[in-house]
């Protein structure tokens, strides 16, 4: 954690703030979060949880207490480039349609040695960022929404503030990345940075451990148990894009690609 916080110390456009949520830890995390505050070059808020609500629960809090006109998602044991901030919010400011910014990543391990698993892309989508086709770099979303999307997560993403309540709440049975990047595609632009801004700590307790790392026991054990929780509270993928289409319905933003309300109604079809 401590290299992460200080690698937000290092930008060379600081954060405006950091907000913290700290989802009733038992380690020394909040001593560590107390310490940084003390000395951090901007302000940091941080907020202890009575209980833990879980990563999706705790990450729309989170979300949900920023102030800032473009949110950052940001994970613990990650590490941030220097120019990662400055160079999101340049992709912002070229374009002021643009609601959502992906980027690349590089993988490192537990130590911070880099990761040498290779992942496996196939021929439906999956692409190194490097083989994107600039159509695709600019129209990004389609290589994002696919049912075989390219690797990210919400560590590689940016949004504009004004999408806030829209996102909120959060469907509970799926990724709250997903989610954003589902909510927001349809009333805005995404684009996707190639530059490779964070270093993604992979183990075998991330969440997305099981698409990133060679498949253990104990990672498929742990993925099948989210399954079955999932299955037992109805967080079916056919519920997931069920709410993603009611929650754009109801809203009074203007769409700019309906086309994709269609994208989300065939995977209702085929799941």
């Amino acid at each position: 954690m401590q290299i992460q916080l200080d690698s937000l110390a290092a930008q060379t456009i600081l954060p405006g703030e950091l907000l913290i949520c700290d989802d009733a830890s038992t380690d020394g995390t909040l001593l560590i979060l107390e310490n940084f505050s003390k000395t951090a070059p901007f302000p940091v808020r941080i907020f202890s949880n009575k209980r833990n609500l879980g990563y999706v629960k705790n990450f729309e809090l989170a979300i949900s207490l920023c102030t800032n006109e473009i949110i950052f998602l940001c994970d613990q044991d990650d590490y941030w480039e220097i120019k990662k901030i400055e160079s999101v919010l340049n992709t912002f400011e070229a374009e002021p349609d643009i609601g959502m910014v992906l980027h690349g990543f590089s993988k490192i391990d537990f130590s911070g040695d880099p990761y040498l698993f290779e992942e496996e892309w196939d021929q439906d989508g999956k692409l190194p960022q490097e083989f994107l086709q600039d159509e695709l770099i600019r129209n990004s979303i389609r290589v994002f929404v696919s049912p075989r999307s390219r690797a990210w997560c919400g560590c590689m993403t940016a949004f504009r503030n004004i999408f806030k309540k829209m996102i909120i709440p959060i469907y509970p049975g799926k990724g709250h990345d997903d989610w954003i990047l589902k909510i927001i595609a349809p009333f805005s632009e995404v684009r996707f940075n190639s530059e490779c801004l964070i270093r993604y700590r992979i183990h075998d307790s991330n969440i997305n451990s099981h698409e990133l790392v060679p498949k253990t026991f104990f990672v498929l054990l742990k993925r099948f148990f989210r399954k079955l929780h999932s299955v037992r509270k109805g967080y079916s993928k056919s519920n997931f894009y069920r709410s993603i289409i009611e929650r754009v319905n109801h809203s009074d933003l203007e769409l700019r690609h309906p086309e994709l309300l269609k994208f989300y109604k065939n995977y209702i079809k085929f799941f």
